[in-house]
């Protein structure tokens, strides 16, 4: 077994049971206490735990800036196939030299990951997982509003937000939602995000709300809007179909991807990725 494998099972067996000893740990893993303490000795420079005598405990200070460094590497954010697909689909909605906003959560995430090979892209953002995948391009301008940082979320809020985007103006803005019920409109679990939403809807030209199909009929704590309050909306083809009809009778824009449909948008787009606008 590899150093790194035996590193990664150590750090999971000792994040779920705070301790381990080495006796227990070469049981596991095969392989000698010598070993076992010699891989003991660099987690514990790294920071992730703290030894005592025949054994370690997990280090709880450098546990939680580790998930930090992980999450802003992106390694630790689940693969959401839905979530990309939305991604993509918003990609080809960005043109070069427009500023866009890209908001809290995941689903930006995938969305700045599907930017990241395009050139002259311009992006407001309080997403530090956004940030990070959009700093390594530098070919795309990344503005980071300022304030502080929330770990949880992994993103940034000023004391002021409204002052800190006071002369600002978005092109476009980028959000995703927790909740989308036609009975109870569009909500959010997180009051930051709430606010971000609503104060960037007067700063930008068009607002779009890119919702993966698993938040469809769910209500959560936060009502942001209903459902036909002005907007678009980037979506699943599996997006349960009454929604789709909802977004039809208001004149919704939509945008999802179709191999049905012959109307493309953008240039940006892999073969065969196709873009449906619905009105």
């Amino acid at each position: 077994m590899y150093k790194q494998e035996r590193h990664k099972q150590i750090k999971d067996y000792i994040t779920e049971h705070k301790q381990a000893d080495v006796q227990t740990l070469s049981s596991m893993l095969g392989v000698s206490g010598a070993t076992i303490r010699t891989d003991l000795n660099e987690l514990e420079k790294a920071g992730f735990i703290v030894r005592f005598h025949g054994g370690a405990a997990l280090n709880s200070a450098g546990f939680h800036e580790a998930e930090i460094n992980l999450a802003l590497r992106g390694s630790n954010v689940e693969y959401n196939q839905n979530k990309e697909e939305l991604g993509k689909i918003a990609s080809h909605l960005i043109q070069e030299r427009e500023w866009i906003f890209l908001g809290l959560g995941t689903t930006s995430y995938y969305i700045a990951k599907a930017l990241s090979q395009r050139r002259n892209i311009f992006v407001l953002t309080n997403n530090m997982l956004v940030a990070n995948i959009l700093g390594a391009n530098p070919s795309c301008q990344t503005l980071v509003i300022g304030g502080i940082v929330h770990a949880d979320g992994m993103y940034t809020l000023p004391d002021n937000l409204e002052k800190e985007l006071e002369n600002k103006h978005i092109s476009k803005a980028f959000f995703s939602v927790d909740g989308a019920r036609i009975k109870y409109g569009y909500t959010l679990t997180d009051i930051d995000a709430y606010d971000t939403i609503n104060l960037l809807r007067t700063k930008c030209d068009e607002l779009f709300l890119a919702i993966d199909e698993s938040k469809y009929g769910k209500r959560t704590f936060l009502k942001i809007a209903d459902m036909d309050f002005p907007h678009s909306v980037i979506i699943n083809e599996s997006t349960p179909a009454k929604y789709k009809q909802f977004y039809l009778n208001h004149n919704i824009p939509v945008y999802t991807s179709s191999i049905l449909s012959s109307n493309r948008i953008g240039t940006e787009g892999d073969e065969g990725d196709e873009i449906s606008y619905r009105l």
